[in-house]
């Protein structure tokens, strides 16, 4: 399948390459791990022709990339992991079309709350005593609101500064990490009635 053209900018190609649901949750899975679009489509419940033609789309975009090949009866089995994190910089959503949004922020949103389901049904929500879970309630100005999208974008720099020191012990170590999940929230909430 062709690359994209040189003149899509980046945020032109994100916002193709994330135009549907299923596209952002199929980047949300490859982004943790390698799988193929059979693998793909039973975990998502969907046919596998429907997922093969998603996969080949953000193949396109260069969203994720072919790790390896198998043999299955008689077929070849391709298997697939992401080259680009499902988050969008400020820049790319605002620039994102707003008929888009709804669609990326619900397969962004399942995910979320298909990662919490997951660690309350296994118990690991509740394993550590250090675990961090918070609501907060807030009312605030346009700095006030800048104030804190800022350090939530600061935050997630430091917490993937972290996964990549932490796989760098890891590798050196041998030892077998720990799997975590970092969902991070910050949006503007209708007013009580």
């Amino acid at each position: 399948m062709p690359k994209t053209k040189k003149k899509d900018g980046v945020e032109q190609i994100v916002a193709k390459a994330f135009a549907h649901p299923l596209r952002v949750q199929i980047l949300i899975i490859l982004n943790e791990r390698v799988a193929s679009p059979n693998l793909l489509a039973q975990e998502l419940d969907q046919s596998l022709n429907l997922v093969a033609y998603h996969v080949r789309v953000l193949e396109k975009y260069d969203c994720i990339e072919l790790v390896d090949t198998k043999q299955r009866r008689g077929a070849t089995e391709h298997f697939y992991r992401a080259t680009r994190r499902q988050f969008l910089s400020d820049a790319e959503w605002a620039r994102m079309p707003q008929s888009l949004r709804p669609g990326l922020s619900g397969a962004m949103l399942k995910s979320v709350f298909d990662d919490i389901e997951e660690a309350v049904k296994s118990g690991s929500l509740d394993e550590k005593e250090d675990r961090h879970l918070s609501r907060t309630p807030m009312v605030v100005d346009k700095e006030g609101w800048d104030q804190t999208t800022a350090l939530m974008n600061e935050t997630l720099d430091k917490v993937m500064d972290i996964q990549a020191q932490a796989q760098a012990r890891l590798a050196k170590s041998g030892e077998d990490g720990m799997t975590t999940k970092v969902e991070l929230l910050h949006f503007p909430s209708p007013k009580p009635s």
